[in-house]
């Protein structure tokens, strides 16, 4: 191995231990978010400058809506956790409440893998992306709704 390929060895894991102890065990989910921010963002442009609807304001509003993104997944992370302090405090278990941040995240992730898929099918006039694969997504985000649904009936029904 040469010294410039153990540079970069050593600077990859660098950065995964400080992905890792800022988000755990399941870091690179969330770098797989951002990966699909940017990609999302990239075929927005190409869309706007292929359909001749370029805008800085429009732009702007994607880039607003992807920090959204990232506060709406931050406080679902962070109303999980106050609510499990909250439970240990009062001597209940509501370790459940984790789910609502990993709800979010999945959820996140395919609305902006739904959100390429659109962006390319305007590129394309959908020769590449297949119809099947949209309509799984579509599917799999509504699997996502009826089990929130399912987890939101259950507390509810615990009161």
């Amino acid at each position: 191995m040469s010294i410039f390929q153990s540079k970069i060895n050593y600077i990859i894991s660098i950065i995964t231990g400080i992905f890792s102890a800022i988000l755990g065990d399941f870091w690179f989910l969330f770098l797989f978010l951002i990966i699909l921010n940017i990609i999302d963002y990239t075929t927005g442009i190409m869309k706007a400058k292929y359909l001749k609807k370029e805008s800085s304001r429009r732009a702007m509003k994607g880039f607003i809506k992807k920090f959204f993104i990232w506060c709406l997944i931050a406080m679902g992370f962070g109303l999980g956790i106050a609510f499990k302090k909250i439970g240990q405090v009062i001597n209940i278990n509501l370790s459940l409440m984790l789910a609502i941040g990993w709800f979010l995240l999945a959820h996140c992730i395919i609305n902006e893998f739904r959100s390429i898929l659109e962006n390319m099918i305007e590129l394309d006039k959908g020769y590449l992306v297949p119809k099947w694969l949209i309509k799984g997504l579509e599917v799999t985000q509504n699997i996502m709704n009826k089990k929130v649904d399912n987890v939101l009936d259950n507390l509810e029904n615990r009161e």
